[in-house]
């Protein structure tokens, strides 16, 4: 289930507790759509409490909307203390160079939202 959070109008906030299903995946490009219509890009919070998962359909709404848009994408803070969530950041950060990714402890959380809205 994805939780939309209001961070602010640059920002798409969203909290990931169990599986990402297809009307999630729609609810939040709905929400990416109406912010990209205010300005260029926008940066992502990300607050895993768990993650469940994604359902196939939910993956390919993501990629149908992610792929068109990805360099209206500016920053994506992953907040997890799942810990292989780190190097994955890391390593999306290197092979997504117009996205700045970063992981943060949840401890951290307010680190996380104040890097995004920078």
């Amino acid at each position: 289930m994805i939780e939309l959070i209001e961070i602010a109008p640059k920002v798409l906030g969203l909290k990931i507790d169990g599986k990402i299903t297809e009307p999630d995946m729609h609810k939040m490009i709905e929400v990416c759509e109406k912010k990209l219509q205010s300005v260029e890009r926008i940066a992502v919070y990300v607050e895993v409490i768990d993650m469940g998962g994604i359902s196939w359909g939910a993956l390919i709404e993501d990629l149908k909307f992610a792929l068109p848009n990805f360099k209206r994408f500016s920053k994506k803070a992953v907040v997890s203390d799942v810990k292989w969530h780190e190097p994955l950041a890391k390593i999306s950060d290197k092979l997504f160079p117009s996205i700045e990714i970063r992981h943060f402890n949840p401890e951290d959380r307010e680190k996380a939202i104040a890097w995004v809205k920078e």
